[in-house]
Formats: structure tokens, sequence, C-alpha cells
């Protein structure tokens, strides 16, 4: 189980340096967001603290699994359920990050300490959001555990899917490319908002779900 979620860990986030290298030698008609450029000397000046925090990230997130297993990892058991159980892990996992990013933002100490480093990407490419203080990183990490815990109970196919839905869309909102299919779906988190997020450093704290920074008024149009 734990060896699974460690790979799974690992080939995504594999598959998402080579993504960031594809875009970057421009080598598929993408469709870009207006004035994203790519610079590959700054791919390769990030590589070393993006391999570290995905070496943390295979690390802690098997161990977490380990430690839950046993008293929170039940089988699969109904389709309704785990629609639920995905649904409600995304939107608490999502609320998490908005409160923890917006206060990394409005704290002037934890800006300048900590998330400045991953601000150094002004024109991110998808591999970047692994570019960011490990701590940062390893409290992020926490996200997806507080909603297991909340929710009591977890399909480890929840737990699959979370981590493929999440570790994607990162990767696609780091990219540079312009939305795609999701940018039809209400209260979406689309690359254009990160995009600006990245650019301007104020508003779109959330991630997943757009509604967030409707709610507490940090959302602007692109």
């Amino acid at each position: 189980m734990a060896s699974l979620i460690g790979s799974l860990c690992l080939s995504l986030n594999l598959f998402g340096i080579l993504f960031s290298r594809v875009i970057i030698i421009d080598f598929f008609p993408f469709k870009f967001i207006k004035n994203h450029n790519y610079n590959f000397y700054k791919f390769k000046k990030h590589l070393p603290l993006i391999l570290i925090n995905l070496s943390i990230m295979c690390l802690l997130f098997p161990l977490g699994i380990l430690a839950i297993k046993d008293w929170i990892i039940v089988p699969y058991g109904n389709f309704l359920i785990f629609l639920f159980q995905i649904t409600v892990v995304l939107i608490i996992d999502d609320f998490y990050f908005y409160c923890f990013h917006r206060l990394l933002h409005k704290n002037k100490f934890l800006y300048e300490k900590i998330h400045v480093i991953h601000h150094k990407a002004s024109n991110p490419f998808p591999a970047d959001y692994l570019y960011e203080h490990p701590l940062e990183w390893i409290i992020g990490l926490l996200g997806p555990f507080i909603a297991f815990l909340i929710l009591g109970e977890i399909y480890f196919e929840t737990i699959v899917l979370y981590l493929i839905i999440r570790v994607l869309h990162e990767l696609d909102i780091h990219s540079g490319i312009k939305s795609s299919i999701y940018k039809y779906f209400p209260f979406a988190g689309v690359n254009e908002y990160h995009a600006l997020h990245h650019k301007y450093h104020i508003n779109h704290f959330a991630s997943l779900f757009s509604f967030w920074d409707i709610i507490f008024k940090t959302h602007s149009k692109y």
C-alpha cells in the first residue's frame, strides 16, 4: 500500500519534470498564456530543490499512509461513497491550502523567509509547483491527512485518485498553458488564475476551486 503510494508520487512528478522540459523546448503546439516566458537556465537552477521536495513527498506521504492504514483506511465498498470521499477530501484540502497560502502572503516574515522562494518562479513551468521551501512543502502535505481524519474512514482508492488529481492539476496550473476542458467547470481553479498569482503575488490563493477566493474576496478576472 505505502510502496504503491510512493511509486505513484514518484511517477507523477517525474512525468511533470519531463513535461516541463518538453514545454521549454517548445516541441508541441501548446496554446500559452500571454507573456508567459520560459527560461531553461531557471529550469536547471530550480531542479535541485524540486528533486529535494519530490524526495520528501515520496518519503512522508507513504509514511503517513502507513500511520493511518489500520484505523482509517477501509476496504472499497460503494461507488457513491467513493465519490463523496474524493469530493470532500479535495474541498477540505483546497481550503487548507487556501488558508495556509494566504497566510504565507499576508505575514511578512513568512513571505520573506519562506514563500518568496516559490515566487522566484514568475513564469513557472509545471514542476515548479515543487519549487518551494521544504518547510512550506512539508506543512502543505498535511492538507489531505486532515481531510482523512475528518472523514474518519477512507478508501485506499480515494487516496490514489486524490493524488492523481492533485498532482496533475498542480502541474497544469503551473504550466503556462491556457486552460482547456476544466475551464468550463463552475468554480474550477484555472491556469490563468494561477499565472496571475505568480506575476502579481496578489489574489487567487486557492488551487483547485476558485470559490474560496470568491467567498473571501481574493478573486479577480483574468
